[in-house]
């Protein structure tokens, strides 16, 4: 007898073989979403003029030209200059205010409000033997590199974070379409534009984006290394060039903001995701993908390793703890003397700021209504992230990788002994953002309802607000 064939399991329960609505979706409405937030970053940024100049904490603009006078510590000059510019500007607009009031500023005066101000040139570096350095990772001025080669100081960081932002959305669309095509996630085109446009516009990215100083562009580069990792490992039955491409990514994502290490969890569980998948049961597969993806991701540890010990010495001294001693905001010293850089002690404060605070800011000078920079709950931020909390499935190992993912990076930032201050939102979300969006397209079930288009729509208009 003819042996019957075995059905898929949607065909046995339709009587039609499963076809994933992903495999029609076109790239062309993920490119012109991408278009349309980067003509938004870009007038905004700009302030419409499409000229763009450096922010006003360019630290990675200052690290690449330092690279590429052949040291890793900022020239003293550049920072002096850079200050002095500062003060005299400073000091007109400080003149003419009290001018208009018929009063004239002193010596005397002129030097209480200066040794009352850091510039900020000279703000949030770690000062060794009178040297300054960067804390971050080398990734960002690693890419300035030809542009600052170019145009010099003078190159615009908020520039390149616009465009890195922009790249970004389009990466989110085609990380989204590759999961749906794969039959991890339900979507169709509808559903990969709107949250490609929500993370885009309807996040803290929006923010960070069109800001591009220092700490928001290092977020805005490991997102956009983040996203790529994961899109790569969605080809893993491409080849392994694919696999390998996915860790170098990662490796560069941490080598941008090395917290982004919590999310390693997702991309184990999802290669054993992908492996039960294919319905092989040689394990030498999965074991050879491991390799693969994580042998970039240990040369990228390296690397951070002997960066560290170039500039301290020590190979696992980063700079953040120095910074915050000797060139950093006088609000978190005390905590961090007290508790170290992570500690169970800031749990119920970033608990606080991160899901619950609704409280804005009041400014009596002004008397306009401003967010509260320690951060608001990322519920009002980003109302479609209430969407996370359906997006469990039983007995789904994909799922489970992408809540692994996220939840130990909320974890690790929930310990941290700062929630982001200064900012809108809670910048330092988008360490996970990636993997809250494939979350909340499994909320969706698939579909971009009413409810679906007000919380994105939502989202938008509260981002918009924030960031302008």
């Amino acid at each position: 007898a003819k042996p019957r064939r075995r059905r898929p399991v949607a065909e046995a329960k339709t009587g039609r073989t499963a076809h994933p609505p992903s495999a029609d979706i076109p790239v062309w409405p993920g490119a012109v979403a991408a278009a349309v937030v980067a003509l938004v970053y870009l007038t905004i940024a700009s302030s419409g003029t499409f000229h763009f100049r450096p922010s006003l904490f360019p630290h990675h603009v200052l690290i690449a030209d330092a690279w590429l006078h052949g040291q890793l510590n900022v020239r003293n000059e550049v920072i002096e200059q850079r200050n002095q510019d500062f003060y005299r500007r400073y000091r007109a607009a400080l003149e003419q205010e009290m001018a208009d009031r018929g009063e004239q500023l002193t010596a005397a005066q002129w030097q209480r409000f200066r040794s009352s101000i850091t510039p900020p040139s000279a703000h949030d570096w770690t000062e060794v033997d009178g040297k300054y350095y960067g804390y971050w990772g080398p990734m960002v001025p690693l890419l300035l590199l030809p542009y600052v080669a170019v145009a010099g100081l003078q190159a615009s960081d908020m520039l390149v974070s616009c465009l890195v932002g922009a790249a970004t959305v389009l990466l989110t669309f085609l990380m989204l379409r590759r999961a749906g095509t794969a039959g991890l996630v339900r979507v169709d085109t509808r559903v990969c534009v709107a949250l490609a446009l929500l993370l885009g516009l309807g996040t803290v990215h929006f923010y960070l984006a069109v800001t591009g100083q220092v700490w928001f562009l290092s977020e805005i580069v490991a997102t956009f290394f983040l996203t790529l990792s994961i899109w790569l490992l969605l080809h893993d039955q491409a080849g392994a060039a694919w696999v390998a491409g996915a860790g170098a990514a990662f490796g560069a994502s941490l080598l941008s903001r090395a917290s982004l290490v919590a999310t390693a969890p997702f991309f184990y569980l999802a290669m054993f995701a992908l492996w039960r998948r294919r319905g092989t049961s040689l394990w030498q597969q999965l074991i050879g993908d491991a390799v693969l993806f994580s042998l970039p991701v240990i040369a990228a540890g390296l690397i951070s390793l002997g960066y560290n010990y170039a500039r301290f010495g020590n190979a696992f001294e980063s700079g953040a703890g120095i910074q915050i001693l000797t060139g950093g905001n006088p609000l978190f010293r005390e905590d961090y003397l007290a508790h170290g850089l992570f500690s169970l002690h800031y749990l119920p404060r970033n608990l606080y700021y991160y899901f619950l605070n609704p409280l804005l800011r009041h400014d009596g000078g002004t008397g306009t209504i401003s967010f509260d920079p320690w951060g608001n709950s990322m519920f009002l931020v980003t109302p479609a992230l209430l969407y996370v909390l359906r997006g469990y499935r039983s007995g789904d190992w994909f799922n489970l990788a992408t809540w692994a993912g996220a939840g130990a990076a909320l974890g690790l930032l929930l310990l941290y002994e700062c929630t982001g201050w200064y900012q809108f939102g809670n910048r330092y979300l988008l360490d996970l953002m990636p993997l809250a969006i494939l979350l909340i397209a499994t909320g969706m079930r698939g579909r971009l309802t009413r409810v679906g288009l007000v919380l994105i729509a939502l989202g938008i208009m509260v981002n918009a607000w924030g960031t302008y």
